[in-house]
């Protein structure tokens, strides 16, 4: 194998992978670690996260 095909599935599989773990490690301490309304801040950004990630993935998909 080469070193380009190895980057390429580092980079297409490993990263998200990490880049998942550390953000569910960081959300989870910092709603430990926050107050009820840094929790209701945090959940706020989250729902934002979450319905703009879906509605890009649904343009992307039928553009």
């Amino acid at each position: 194998m080469s070193i380009r095909i190895i980057l390429e599935i580092m980079i297409k599989f490993i990263l998200p992978i990490v880049v998942f773990i550390a953000a569910v490690y960081g959300i989870s301490y910092f709603w430990t670690n926050s107050s009820s309304k840094g929790k209701k801040m945090i959940a706020i950004g989250l729902i934002i996260a979450l319905i703009v990630g879906l509605s890009l993935t649904i343009y992307l998909i039928f553009d």
